[in-house]
């Protein structure tokens, strides 16, 4: 086990900010602490540094102790959102700084600098201020920095917030491929949901200081246990339903209920339907999945790849939101205000709260 969170706190005076946190991250897992802001995180992160202290709990990196250790005794690299490089230092002066602290011989000091800006893919661009670099290159010099002293664990606090969708996409792929190469722990904090399934072996979703679930990304997306979850992490309709026996009721109609699901028998439920899997069809023999109702198409808008429509379903006067694929769209041809029944493919139920 590399990472060990036992009830770890923080309170600043009245107010929680992390409660009673434990969580177990493997040796070698990229792992995504999710939250919208303000639920923790970045706190928490600056908690297993050593730069914030705990009021209760432990901490253990790779079966050590490290809850009384100072931050450069912990084995930790640690990337800001701001980057934080010194501005008067060329590039490969802040990648080798850590290492004049610790007096490391400059003929090494030279080799590992040299090794991490190949590994970045700035081998020619040591010799350049921070001031020369464009905002993707800085950061780049930053995960290099932290990676200078090969710590235990990397933890990365909102890495990509201040840069352009384009930049945060490479560099994403960037920061995968180089914390499997070195296979080095780490954990990244971020409120973006897209950035999370792209890198995480594993998401921990944390709210108000508390950590509600932890899965993969396919898990919390699909089969999240927690309605935050489920809303949280893209687009969701929620139904309210009734389970009974086998068999969902949603207002008159009759749907079998997901396998793994008896623990919900007898209790009201929301089923949870992401856009993606609800159907829109001119006649309900041409739903492939369960149907749901009928309704009138309130809108139609264009969402990249997809096109999102609106149905007011009549059964229950809810809205409901699908995403059809353009060429569908078109052999539906369809407006708003025209007719249309509504299928869903597969859903999820969620414990009515």
């Amino acid at each position: 086990m590399s990472i060990l969170l036992n009830k770890v706190s923080k309170k600043y005076g009245a107010q929680n900010i992390v409660r009673e946190f434990s969580l177990e991250i493997e040796s070698g897992e990229l792992f995504v602490l999710l939250g919208p802001s303000g639920s923790g995180k970045s706190t928490l992160l600056r908690m297993i540094a050593g730069l914030t202290p705990q009021d209760t709990g432990e901490i253990y990196l790779n079966d050590r102790n490290v809850t009384a250790l100072s931050p450069q005794k912990r084995g930790i690299g640690f990337v800001f959102q701001n980057y934080s490089l010194f501005q008067h230092m060329t590039a490969a002066q802040n990648i080798a700084f850590g290492l004049e602290i610790l007096r490391v011989p400059k003929a090494e000091r030279d080799e590992r600098v040299h090794e991490l800006l190949g590994l970045i893919g700035m081998a020619d661009l040591g010799n350049r201020m921070p001031s020369q670099l464009s905002g993707g290159q800085q950061q780049r010099v930053a995960v290099a920095r932290a990676l200078a002293q090969r710590p235990e664990v990397l933890l990365l606090d909102e890495p990509f917030g201040a840069l352009d969708v384009k930049i945060r996409a490479q560099l994403r792929q960037n920061l995968r491929d180089i914390q499997q190469r070195l296979n080095v722990t780490a954990i990244l904090v971020t409120h973006d949901q897209d950035e999370a399934f792209e890198l995480a072996d594993r998401i921990g979703v944390i709210d108000g200081g508390e950590l509600l679930e932890v899965g993969t990304p396919y898990q919390l997306y699909r089969k999240p246990q927690h309605r935050f979850t489920a809303t949280f992490l893209g687009s969701v309709n929620l139904l309210a339903a009734e389970r009974n026996g086998t068999t969902i009721h949603l207002g008159d109609k009759r749907l079998p209920a997901p396998p793994q699901t008896d623990h919900l028998a007898g209790q009201s439920v929301e089923m949870m339907l992401r856009p993606e899997s609800v159907e829109i069809a001119l006649t309900p023999e041409n739903l492939e999945g369960h149907l749901l109702g009928s309704g009138i198409v309130e809108s139609i808008a264009f969402a990249g790849v997809l096109e999102r429509v609106a149905i007011r379903v009549q059964d229950w006067e809810q809205t409901v939101h699908a995403l059809v694929n353009p060429d569908k769209a078109r052999e539906l041809n369809i407006r708003p205000g025209d007719h249309v029944y509504v299928g869903v493919r597969d859903f999820h139920l969620l414990p009515l709260n």
